[in-house]
């Protein structure tokens, strides 16, 4: 676990950071890396790395969010099952940097078959040296349900982070059953949570990082591209073949109690490999963070335009800078319904 005067675990559920309240605090999201550490997958890896690298130096952050499958133990791809073995790589990587770091797990972290599940996958994420993780409560859904308060020196919370399991795959099975979602005794949870800190703050407002994007951003992005003024577009685009959202088939109702809770304005994701779109839709930003990929997706590789990260800047005024780190010079922008887009 990551130890630093500026750090400190409260409870099972809850860090602090402290940070200095006339100064930037940056927050770099990576998504979707997709890195095998297996006999197939070496030269996707060493991209993949070299990727990761590139995108820290150049955002020189405070803070690394992962937002899910970071690894991947599917055998046809990357030659490996071990899952346990590649979550030792991936740490020994990130502990180099010498930056605190922090994760929710993806639909691929613990593939079927895979050798260890996410229980024991949050033990050894524990164990790095810079990693900031915890399980949550155990009666909750999911792995890794967790806050993570960034403070100034006096202990006065500005801005919390929620770290969220958005889960696997649905009812009756694996991949065939559809992609799951949070669960309602997480979104319970999440705004008790919130509340509690509302009693104390408030005008406080909060982020939320999870995997797997919600319902609600699709429905926000068609009706942008209907002309419904009521969503705004702040940058990247969707890029993914006919225009596909990874979205559960399970109505969820976070998008629903956060908007009337009022306290999450900020929402990060993953998931959708070539898709980067952040856009606003009933007072919350909703941001795909640029992914890292060069495995999963058929001729990956090849593609540029989405490959990167997502870097958060609190401003010492307490306003929110969201904006996209590619790793190279292009940027796809091309949304439909959105002037000067296309």
């Amino acid at each position: 676990m990551y130890r630093s005067d500026k750090f400190k675990q409260v409870d099972d559920e809850t860090f602090t950071i402290s940070i200095p309240k006339d100064g930037d605090f940056r927050i770099l999201q990576l998504t979707d890396l997709h890195l095998g550490f297996g006999p197939l997958s070496k030269g996707a890896d060493r991209l993949a790395l070299e990727a990761v690298r590139k995108t820290i130096e150049t955002s020189r952050p405070h803070l690394i969010v992962l937002t899910g499958d970071l690894i991947f133990p599917f055998l046809p791809k990357t030659g490996t099952l071990n899952n346990r073995k590649q979550a030792k790589k991936l740490m020994e990587f990130l502990d180099r940097f010498e930056l605190p770091y922090t994760l929710v797990f993806g639909n691929h972290d613990c593939e079927m078959f895979s050798t260890c599940g996410k229980e024991e996958l949050a033990g050894l994420y524990k164990q790095g040296r810079y990693c900031i993780f915890t399980e949550g409560r155990k009666n909750l859904t999911g792995v890794g349900n967790f806050l993570i308060e960034l403070v100034d020196e006096s202990g006065k919370v500005l801005l919390p982070l929620v770290m969220l399991d958005s889960n696997m795959y649905g009812e009756g099975g694996w991949f065939f059953s559809g992609f799951d979602r949070i669960h309602d005794d997480q979104v319970d949870w999440c705004m008790e949570r919130l509340t509690a800190l509302e009693q104390d703050y408030p005008d406080i407002k909060a982020m939320a990082f999870f995997h797997m994007p919600l319902r609600e951003f699709k429905e926000a992005y068609e009706k942008m591209k209907l002309g419904d003024k009521n969503v705004a577009y702040r940058h990247g685009s969707i890029a993914e073949k006919n225009e596909y959202f990874g979205i559960s088939k399970f109505k969820g109702t976070f998008f629903d109690r956060a908007a009337e809770n009022g306290a999450i304005k900020w929402i990060f994701c993953g998931h959708d490999h070539l898709n980067t779109l952040s856009l606003v839709y009933r007072g919350i930003q909703m941001t795909y963070g640029m992914s890292i990929d060069y495995l999963a997706y058929k001729d990956i590789k090849k593609s540029y335009t989405q490959r990167g990260g997502t870097l958060i800047t609190r401003r010492a005024d307490g306003n929110i800078d969201i904006t996209m780190v590619p790793i190279g010079s292009v940027v796809s922008t091309r949304v439909r319904g959105v002037k000067g887009t296309i």
